[in-house]
């Protein structure tokens, strides 16, 4: 069966990659299987040494595409960026890939240096009797949507554009590990998760927040950053608070997604002074119903 094949670093999977995904779906309807090609590290690894950070971990991104009924086509990159551009649509595209349709957006580049572009690539699909689909620039507040947007948005804590970007709330999903139970004494236990490396951490504070807890999304609120009011190793991490729940779920992954910037990270005097804090970043984020309980 033929494939429709979407191409792109899909290192966020924002707004303007969903749409290059979604036309390689609706290939389906015309018998072609819909597919991703997916480089293993990211391109930047191998031309710079380092990669930016990374909106969604590997595991993330693959789930989300296997959710949307897309074929996954590893491709390490070393082994295709030398190629000239013909080579690369006539060995990989064609011969491995078997493609019938090919989806990008309107700046894709390929083959050695990047000398093939959109252009190039509606003429060798025209030569070889292959469909193109080329998403045009897709912009929020008069720029184009990119990863490095959404790295930006992300550092100054504007959660608001950051998620319009993406097109979903920005979030992660990490196991959570065993903390000092300091959230258990100042009344707020916490679900303490650590960053992996290479992961874009947004700005530390505390924001408004959802966890998802054995199938339910809950209302909750987190601290990223340091914690430097009782952590003298200042050991960045996750600490989300959801009023109501108090099981156990140590070693369990489990989805975060940020929805507001609350306020900045900041050092508290005493932990009195701390918990009266924690109390209304929670009635800020969940309800004064929540406060309640905590008074109960």
């Amino acid at each position: 069966m033929k494939r429709a094949v979407a191409l792109g670093v899909f290192d966020g999977l924002h707004r303007a990659h969903q749409a290059v995904l979604q036309e390689a779906r609706s290939k389906k309807q015309e018998g072609m299987t819909p597919a991703a090609m997916l480089f293993p590290a990211h391109p930047l690894t191998l031309l710079r040494g380092e990669a930016p950070p990374l909106l969604l971990t590997d595991e993330e991104r693959d789930a989300m595409l296997r959710r949307m009924g897309l074929e996954l086509l590893f491709t390490p990159f070393e082994e295709i960026h030398a190629l000239e551009p013909e080579v690369f649509f006539r060995e990989i595209l064609i011969d491995r890939f078997n493609a019938g349709a090919v989806c990008c957006g309107y700046h894709y580049h390929f083959g050695a240096n990047a000398n093939g572009d959109v252009p190039l690539l509606r003429r060798l699909c025209d030569e070889h009797g292959l469909e193109i689909s080329v998403v045009p620039r897709m912009e929020y507040r008069g720029e184009a949507i990119s990863a490095t947007r959404i790295r930006a948005a992300l550092a100054r804590g504007d959660l608001a554009d950051a998620n319009a970007m993406l097109g979903r709330p920005f979030g992660y999903t990490l196991r959570v590990v065993e903390g000092e139970r300091i959230g258990r004494a100042l009344g707020a236990p916490t679900l303490n998760q650590m960053f992996g490396p290479g992961f874009c951490v947004p700005k530390y504070g505390v924001y408004q927040s959802e966890a998802l807890i054995e199938g339910e999304w809950r209302a909750s609120v987190t601290n990223i950053g340091l914690r430097p009011s009782v952590d003298k190793q200042l050991q960045l991490r996750s600490e989300t608070h959801a009023p109501g729940y108090e099981g156990d779920i140590y070693g369990r992954e489990i989805s975060v997604r940020l929805l507001r910037f609350l306020r900045e990270e900041r050092r508290f005097g005493s932990f009195e002074e701390l918990k009266k804090q924690i109390r209304r970043d929670i009635e800020i984020a969940c309800g004064a119903a929540e406060i309640e309980k905590m008074r109960e």
